[in-house]
């Protein structure tokens, strides 16, 4: 599927995830009643429509009109539906029904070769599955430590890089150099403490947290190096000045790179 483009006529991929709504809808309603559920919980929470003409008293005739809805909708926004399945109790699934569609949504992005998968209920930019896992770990590594500004800032980073129909590419950076400078000054920390001293803010940089991390010179300068050019797109000042970097367009390719960048850098600084 296309960014922003309709596809009623029915992709592989489209059809795909069809088919899997509707063989998980159809395997757990015994009482025949599901489809008339999910159509009124989505038209009144998701879609926004009145629903008194909707034909709630006929479980076939409320999936032909979910289906109708389903095929009608924007690219971006058939993930957007998904999203809203698995999370809004207003959606009508059963909870089985949301596990099973989970356990299959991923083997069936794999399958179709897209570039999003499914983390926490919500789709995800995929290039690979190390890149995949060094955004998700270090999520994990902040909600662990309990590092509540890193943890908001790597949150946000990755709903900007997941932003549908097109990512927000500088706003992503901006966050997962925020993420960096909360992390690194917390591990600047310990070091600062046994002298009695305050560990300072230091945004584009480690250096600081450098000896606290056991980062060998020969890597401090690669890091700080990639530090200084997220810094530079992220449209944050560079030594009190906006940096004409920060003004330009922003490569979606490079802005994922970057954030994955940041959260294997946020792993490596917590072990």
């Amino acid at each position: 599927m296309g960014n922003g483009e309709h596809d009623k006529s029915g992709s592989p991929l489209r059809n795909s995830l069809w088919n899997l709504l509707f063989r998980v809808l159809s395997s757990t309603d015994f009482a025949h009643v599901a489809w008339t559920a999910v159509l009124r919980g989505a038209c009144l929470s998701f879609f926004k429509e009145p629903i008194d003409e909707l034909p709630l008293s006929d479980n076939d005739a409320s999936r032909l009109a979910l289906k109708d809805r389903f095929f009608d909708l924007p690219d971006h926004r058939v993930y957007d539906l998904f999203e809203f399945f698995l999370v809004d109790d207003h959606a009508g699934l059963k909870e089985m029904d949301r596990k099973l569609i989970r356990r299959g949504l991923n083997e069936l992005l794999e399958r179709e070769g897209t570039t999003l998968r499914l983390y926490h209920d919500r789709f995800r930019p995929y290039q690979d599955v190390l890149g995949f896992d060094e955004v998700a770990q270090a999520e994990e590594t902040v909600r662990l430590f309990d590092m509540a500004a890193a943890q908001r800032h790597m949150e946000t980073a990755v709903a900007y890089l997941s932003r549908r129909p097109e990512p927000e590419a500088r706003g992503a950076i901006r966050e997962a150099v925020l993420a960096v400078t909360a992390v690194a000054r917390e591990v600047a920390a310990r070091e600062a403490r046994k002298g009695g001293e305050e560990a300072p803010l230091v945004v584009g940089s480690v250096a600081h947290a450098a000896a606290a991390a056991g980062i060998p010179a020969e890597l401090l300068g690669g890091i700080d190096l990639l530090l200084r050019r997220a810094h530079a797109l992220s449209g944050l000042p560079v030594d009190g000045v906006e940096s004409p970097a920060g003004k330009g367009p922003v490569d979606s390719r490079e802005a994922h790179f970057l954030v994955v960048f940041a959260s294997s850098l946020i792993v490596y600084l917590k072990r």
